[in-house]
């Protein structure tokens, strides 16, 4: 679709860019959380939700069993189409559809962005500039959209770069139209978008301004900080909306890293760093929630539990980068200190985290 075709979609004719709001999110390691806290973390109303919500990890066991991946995560783990929470209004499309319908790819981002409507679609790396697979290899992976500019016919994405790093950059409408066609749109099929709402957006809804509320709960972060520290299945609390997922939470997943570590060693496992920079970004959202804490008022200025979360966090990000420069020298021997060390960071963190629930509860 040329530039003129283009202009005819927009509602607004002088609205010839639009960039959404977008930051660099706090965890990355995995892109639903990437995206939906570039999304929400500037804002106040969004913090409480943000500081309860990253605390529990969890190994699913269908992973660990069935693909023999250790994959660590948050819980929840926001996946791209996750719904279920406040202020993010979600519209779910498919590109067969969209096939089907006649509708081009360009008009359909255009129009989505000009109602303020961030999109996430599946495209085929090898055609998206800066990337790790450009003109290397075909791989699917998801991108997120979040502007577009017609005189310099650009969109503004957020991807894994060239050298791993999440990162916001620019894609021409034409490498995108390439990567969007060039995968098999059966497979990868979905197409998100979701919209910011304001907690007083929610007023005139039938359900009321509660639905677009997350209160500070001071008894449920107790409750998620127990959870952590005594490995329990946070799943269960949702028993009556889901069934509850099987896995090992919380400080339950020390001795499988551990694990992961050892099998990565003796070269039965692949390299990957994911496990560890997941670990080092939960200890860098502790350091937050303790400063977090400390500005609300339940967590006294002279505490020294910021001072040991900070210590904890440099030990993790120290972890991820010795496995990073493993994977780089393809040296495992260099690998060896991480089992020891991580044990000594699981009973580190044990008396953080009680030290911190004993606080929370004076």
């Amino acid at each position: 679709m040329n530039i003129v075709e283009m202009e005819s979609v927009l509602t607004d004719k002088t609205m010839r860019s639009v960039k959404l709001p977008f930051e660099m999110p706090q965890v990355y390691g995995f892109l639903g959380h990437a995206y939906v806290l570039g999304i929400l973390q500037p804002f106040e109303y969004a913090q409480p939700w943000i500081h309860t919500s990253y605390i529990q990890l969890f190994i699913a066991k269908h992973y660990l069993n069935d693909l023999q991946e250790y994959r660590l995560d948050f819980y929840p783990d926001l996946m791209i189409a996750y719904n279920n929470m406040p202020w993010l209004m979600y519209k779910h499309s498919d590109k067969v559809l969209l096939d089907q319908l006649g509708v081009d790819i360009h008009r359909y981002l255009i129009t989505q962005l000009e109602r303020e409507y961030y999109v996430v679609t599946y495209v085929d790396e090898f055609y998206i500039h800066n990337s790790i697979c450009y003109q290397q290899n075909h791989f699917v992976h998801d991108i997120f959209i979040y502007g577009y500019d017609l005189d310099r016919q650009i969109y503004h994405v957020a991807i894994f770069d060239k050298n791993r790093q999440f990162t916001m950059q620019e894609v021409t409408f034409e490498q995108f139209g390439q990567a969007y066609a060039s995968q098999d749109k059966t497979t990868h099929s979905l197409i998100s978008s979701c919209k910011r709402m304001e907690p007083l957006d929610y007023e005139g809804s039938k359900y009321g301004s509660g639905v677009g509320r997350f209160d500070f709960d001071l008894q449920l972060m107790i409750d998620v900080l127990t959870d952590y520290l005594e490995g329990r299945n946070s799943t269960e609390r949702l028993r009556i909306q889901q069934q509850p997922m099987e896995g090992y939470f919380g400080v339950e997943i020390y001795p499988y890293l551990q694990e992961f570590v050892t099998r990565v060693i003796e070269g039965v496992q692949n390299f990957d760093v994911r496990q560890l920079h997941i670990l080092w970004e939960h200890k860098k959202m502790m350091v937050a929630r303790i400063k977090y804490l400390q500005q609300l008022g339940y967590l006294q200025e002279e505490t020294s539990l910021l001072s040991e979360a900070e210590r904890l966090e440099k030990q993790a990000y120290t972890h991820r980068n010795l496995m990073l420069k493993g994977f780089m020298s393809n040296n495992r021997n260099i690998l060896q200190p991480l089992v020891h060390s991580l044990e000594e960071m699981l009973i580190a963190e044990k008396a953080l985290i009680t030290q911190l629930i004993e606080e929370l509860r004076k």
